[in-house]
């Protein structure tokens, strides 16, 4: 690995933090603005498209009440497609209640890969513009972030 790879890989490492981050200790405040305007956020049953759409999916989080998380991120794999583009496949663990902590600890709510394509924009910041989470291990808890439809077939 070069030296402008090592970058790379540390300015999207620093961009998946910031982004738990975010969820865990803001409410998901300011997520939206590591997304490209137009990003996407997808599971399986669901997708939220642009800005606004992502940032309103953590409004509607909060309003539900208090709530713990504590999402880690593992195992970052770093594909460089380009100067400007790179694709990331990392795994998500989640820890997550309603209500306040401390909380009495249970097993992780979910186990997710995570696939992620990011774009360098012209303000030099990565962004993301895709990420889609793919459940590998389901726990009786569901997650709560509202998503809305699927998008059409070949649409992306």
């Amino acid at each position: 690995m070069d030296q402008t790879e090592e970058r790379v890989r540390a300015e999207l490492e620093a961009l998946n933090v910031e982004f738990w981050y975010r969820v865990d200790h803001l409410n998901g405040a300011g997520v939206d603005e590591l997304f490209t305007v137009d990003g996407a956020y997808s599971v399986a049953h669901g997708r939220n498209a642009g800005r606004r759409a992502i940032a309103e999916s953590y409004v509607q989080r909060a309003a539900r009440g208090p709530r713990v998380s504590r999402h880690v991120h593992s195992n970052l794999r770093v594909a460089i497609e380009s100067p400007t583009r790179a694709h990331g496949t990392s795994i998500l663990t989640l820890w997550a209640r309603d209500g306040e902590a401390p909380l009495q600890l249970t097993l992780p709510v979910s186990v997710s890969d995570v696939d992620d394509d990011y774009v360098l924009e012209v303000d030099g910041m990565w962004r993301i513009e895709h990420r889609h989470l793919t459940t590998v291990f389901q726990g009786p808890e569901k997650g709560v972030l509202p998503f809305g439809p699927p998008a059409a077939d070949g649409e992306d």
